[in-house]
């Protein structure tokens, strides 16, 4: 939106002559993840789990079976179901270490829940500096006619 109205403004004054602007991006730092949304879901329950086995090892027993599926609507049920088991125990849901990343799992769950999802954009990429790093960047081209 800053770009186009730049361009808008830089037409407006004559400044800008060609019918094409090309827009080259470096990389940032953004709210990028490279996991899939199942895999990200999964980190999350299993953070919560580890929190509650530190303080209570018999709590494995009542945490519903790990779904074996690839679907995120299959991972989004298992984590509810594991928010539901710690909520119905609040002398463990209450200590703080559990009750922070309890709350991250929520959060993640309702933004998934919700169809909130990391871009679509097809000009969006991960680039590489090195074989182990990534960044996320977009390179546009803008016409105006």
């Amino acid at each position: 939106m800053l770009i186009g109205k730049t361009v808008e403004i830089a037409l407006e004054k004559e400044i800008i002559k060609s019918k094409s602007i090309i827009v080259d991006a470096t990389h940032t730092k953004a709210r990028y993840n490279q996991k899939s949304p199942r895999e990200f879901l999964q980190e999350k329950s299993k953070n919560v789990r580890k929190a509650v086995y530190q303080l209570d090892e018999s709590m494995k027993e009542k945490f519903p079976p790990k779904t074996t599926s690839n679907e995120v609507n299959d991972e989004l049920d298992y984590c509810r179901k594991v928010i539901t088991v710690i909520e119905t125990e609040p002398q463990i849901a209450e200590i703080p270490a559990v009750k922070e990343k309890l709350n991250v799992l929520k959060e993640v769950v309702e933004d998934y829940a919700e169809q909130l999802s990391y871009s679509n954009d097809p000009d969006a990429r991960v680039g590489h500096k090195t074989a182990d790093s990534s960044f996320f960047w977009i390179s546009n081209t803008y016409s105006y006619e």
